[in-house]
């Protein structure tokens, strides 16, 4: 015998006028609220949001309330014959009475009033299913899935082979243990936490007492996005080695095959960016996991980098890459300006003023460039005024360095360093602004009327106008660009030691100048080098040459300035000199300006008898004097012994070295066509 359930065919019928509902209200694209088409304002399934009781819907899915009748939706009830709700079956589960077969204690808690040895009974119209001896066979009736054997109750009440789409209905049927999951479909479609179960097997997570749990980084199962079991993913701990990983995030080690997608143990030689590192195989604060440690070595120069401990240099520039530490600076002038072309001219190619080329046998890196303004800049700013206290320091430190070399010479030379701003032998003087002059009579960066502006390395018009300076004529900005002169080689040795280096040699310089010019056997002329530069007399030389451009000025920038009140604009920035470019090259790449612009300070330095005389202040009480040559109202004081340096290529004024000798001028000695560059160890 079959019986029919009222409940069930009217739900059938229901959804059937609710669809031809929806197929009349859909039809105008103008949709007033309610409407299920898409357009501004629509609800259901293809709107923006379900739909308000009354209005128009396709089913319970659409609505609000969870309750589609008669194709609009309404609040939910236990008594309309449709499933909706909170519901489990057609009018019990949920928020409702119990349905046939769950526990009771009482008849009253059961939809059907009869509770039986604990559990809700069926009436007795119904002769299988839930509460009885036997599930009903397909095509007998039945209230709920629970009913059939086949755990599918179809629209018409009577028990069916459950559809194809079963497993998306939003109900628990079809061997499912919870709505659409666990049970016949739980390989594909474990249960979410609060759904029903039998074992742990139809779950995320685990079951207890017939319902999941979430899953868990401690369920000990692969669950919640982890990438093995109760590790990885965004929501587990990090995974061990061995273990399964998707990403390098995934793992304690921070380092995740590509080729195995499992977490390994970083090194400083597979060839990714790994294991906590700033760039591939370098860089990064270190990693530690299940007793492993990993710290990458020291990224060199051009690598990415997060902070100064990244990089070998110490420095992490602004823009995130390692580099010398006189290019760790947010400034641009002298930092990122040598090459060809003046700033901001088309076509000029500029790169980094701190860029280093190793030496074919030296086994060495050579800056490409001499020191520019901008980055003796960075060098003071850092460990300026007290410069004195700083170099005492690193000596004690380094024992064996080039810099505790020039003062072991002779004990003076490290007093001879600025201490202050002001006051003797005061910042301003070592940087070029006043005058100091060897003794016998040699003068270097000499100010006065008519002959000012030989030190490229600007200064405020406060700091210099104490010594009868006037403001200089050409911005900071520009001068930064050039290559630092009017500095005395001891504060080179300085330099090149707080930059990671040393001066360089004249050993350093023939590694990459093996021919009679750095470009080769023959001389190419000027203007292709900056040698000689200026009207005929110009520091007392003769060599200019008046058919090279403006009576013997053939590079100026910038341009319009008064001589007497600057002549660095007859300096070139590094590099804008594109033929003075060595022989040697290194991966396509010159070291620039060799052979013109400015000489060259070498750090071959050595003990001489040579003499100097301080004019950057009056001599202290007691102190051995001196006078300027030719000058005897301008009193010094007297040093005696000053170790000297060596010396290489032609200036823009007309010196003329060459490759350069071991002798040449006092280590104290500052010079106005004189700069240097730095030798580094290699990367």
């Amino acid at each position: 015998m079959k019986v029919s359930v009222l409940g069930r065919s009217a739900l059938g019928f229901v959804m059937a006028a609710g669809f031809a509902l929806l197929g009349a209200c859909t039809s105008d694209p103008g949709d007033t609220p309610g409407s299920t088409s898409g357009a501004p304002g629509a609800c259901g399934a293809s709107g923006a949001r379900k739909c308000n009781a009354g209005e128009a819907c396709a089913g319970n899915a659409d609505c609000v309330t969870s309750t589609c009748v008669a194709g609009a939706c309404a609040e939910p009830s236990c008594k309309n014959g449709v499933l909706d709700g909170t519901e489990t079956a057609v009018d019990c589960g949920g928020s409702c009475d119990k349905c046939d077969g769950d526990t009771c204690a009482k008849s009253v808690e059961c939809a059907s009033k009869v509770c039986l040895s604990g559990r809700c009974a069926p009436k007795g119209t119904k002769i299988c299913g839930v509460g009885l001896p036997s599930l009903c066979p397909e095509g007998e009736g039945c209230k709920a899935d629970a009913d059939c054997q086949s755990d599918y109750c179809g629209a018409r009440d009577v028990c069916e082979a459950p559809p194809a789409d079963a497993h998306s209905d939003g109900r628990r049927n079809a061997g499912e243990t919870g709505k659409d999951c666990g049970g016949a479909v739980a390989k594909d479609k474990p249960c979410p936490g609060g759904e029903g179960c039998k074992t742990s097997d139809d779950c995320e997570g685990v079951c207890k007492s017939g319902t999941c749990d979430a899953a868990s980084a401690t369920d000990g199962k692969k669950n919640g996005g982890e990438t093995d079991i109760d590790c990885g993913g965004a929501s587990a701990p990090k995974c061990a080695t061995g273990k399964a990983c998707a990403s390098d995030q995934d793992c304690g080690l921070l380092a995740c095959s590509g080729a195995t997608k499992k977490c390994v143990v970083p090194t400083s030689s597979d060839g990714v960016q790994n294991g906590g590192e700033s760039d591939v195989d370098c860089g990064g604060s270190g990693v530690s996991f299940g007793g492993v440690s990993y710290t990458a070595p020291r990224c060199v120069t051009d690598k990415a980098c997060s902070v100064d401990a990244d990089c070998a240099t110490g420095a992490c520039s602004p823009a995130g890459k390692c580099v010398a530490r006189s290019c760790d600076t947010g400034e641009s002038a002298g930092i990122k300006t040598c090459g060809t072309g003046e700033v901001g001219q088309f076509a000029a190619k500029h790169e980094s003023c701190c860029r280093s080329l190793p030496l074919p046998t030296r086994g060495k890196r050579l800056d490409k460039y001499e020191v520019t303004a901008g980055r003796y800049r960075s060098f003071i700013s850092a460990v300026g005024p007290n410069v004195r206290a700083w170099v005492a320091n690193y000596v004690a430190a380094n024992p064996a360095s080039q810099l505790a070399t020039m003062v072991g010479l002779n004990g003076v030379v490290g007093n001879l360093f600025p201490a202050a701003k002001t006051g003797p032998l005061n910042l301003v003087a070592h940087l070029g602004a006043i005058d100091l002059d060897n003794y016998n009579g040699i003068r270097g960066c000499y100010n006065g009327a008519g002959n000012y502006g030989h030190a490229t390395y600007w200064q405020p018009d406060a700091d210099i106008a104490a010594y009868g300076i006037p403001p200089r004529a050409i911005p900071r900005g520009e001068l930064d660009t050039k290559p630092v002169t009017c500095l005395m080689p001891m504060m080179l040795v300085a330099f090149c030691a707080w930059d990671g280096g040393e001066l360089a040699t004249l050993a350093d310089y023939w590694d990459a100048w093996p021919s009679a010019y750095p470009w080769g056997a023959n001389d190419i002329g000027r203007p292709n080098y900056l040698w000689c530069n200026g009207p005929p007399g110009t520091g007392g030389w003769g060599c200019q040459d008046t058919s090279l451009g403006d009576n013997g000025v053939f590079y100026e920038y910038p341009k319009g300035i008064n001589p007497s009140l600057d002549v660095s604009m007859w300096i070139a920035a590094p590099g804008r000199f594109p033929m003075d470019a060595t022989e040697v090259k290194v991966g396509g790449e010159s070291w620039m300006d060799f052979y013109g612009d400015l000489a060259e300070y070498t750090g071959d330095l050595a003990a001489s008898g040579n003499d100097f005389c301080d004019f950057s202040a009056a001599p202290a009480g007691g102190a051995t004097t001196c006078t300027r040559s030719g000058r005897p109202g301008e009193i010094g004081t007297y040093y005696t012994n000053i170790p000297r340096s060596g010396i290489i290529g032609r200036s823009w004024e007309g010196h003329n070295y060459g490759r350069g000798s071991a002798g040449g001028f006092p280590v104290t000695f500052q010079y106005g066509k004189f700069g240097g560059r730095c030798v580094r160890p290699t990367e």
